[in-house]
């Protein structure tokens, strides 16, 4: 009689240990798929991006970047036809104290390589451009220059000259009605300069900004 009752207590057991392994493995499960599809999710991009959906993918990239899942380094994009689709970043040219000159690109190695700060810069520069071709100078100005601030800290002083440039897709067919496009996607025919300012430090050590026009924006002298 106790040696039934002794297995029965026996199998209950294993049964619970069983659903509470289920239990565990399933709730890894929902976080790993909850995490691949905040992920993924992301590539969206623009008016599908929330505060709350940032926060989260800063959160599970500490596992999906690793992993390689991080949609957002991707060389393929979804594209609606909005030029806001076009891939977007600055260019930095910084004078140093001893005259020379260095071209940076951001996001790039010296600003903007860390955990999410590429897509954080691109979305900056696309917010420029956006921006700027509403005729609103006053974001522009603000993220250009903390951006020229901390190239010219690196640096020990200096300028820098800084270009907002917007990359357009290179066609499938690189011959078009006589017209014949660059074979390297990369190339600078692609490129446009969407906004162009200057940041340096005057005599009282404070930071300052200046708005250039960009050359296609200028009208021909007659």
């Amino acid at each position: 009689m106790s040696s039934k009752k002794d297995h029965s207590a026996s199998e209950s057991s294993d049964l619970v240990l069983s659903q509470n392994s289920r239990g565990v493995v399933s709730l890894v499960l929902f976080i790993y798929l909850f995490g691949l599809w905040v992920v993924v999710s992301s590539s969206l991009g623009g008016q599908h991006s929330s505060p709350l959906h940032e926060k989260l993918l800063n959160f599970f990239q500490l596992y999906t970047a690793p992993l390689n899942l991080e949609v957002r380094d991707s060389p393929y994009a979804l594209y609606t036809g909005m030029p806001t689709d076009y891939e977007h970043f600055f260019r930095v040219e910084l004078t140093t104290p001893s005259g020379e000159i260095e071209t940076h690109n951001v996001p790039g190695p010296m600003l903007g390589s860390s955990l999410g700060d590429p897509y954080r810069y691109e979305r900056l520069a696309k917010i420029v451009a956006f921006l700027a071709e509403l005729g609103e100078d006053t974001g522009p100005a603000e993220i250009t220059t903390g951006i020229g601030q901390y190239f010219i800290r690196q640096a020990g002083g200096g300028k820098v000259a800084i270009q907002c440039i917007r990359r357009r897709t290179q066609p499938m067919d690189l011959d078009i009605d006589g017209r014949k496009y660059s074979a390297d996607p990369r190339d600078a025919s692609y490129e446009n300069v969407v906004y162009r300012a200057q940041v340096w430090v005057d005599a009282q050590g404070a930071f300052e900004h200046i708005k250039e026009m960009a050359t296609e924006h200028v009208a021909p002298v007659q």
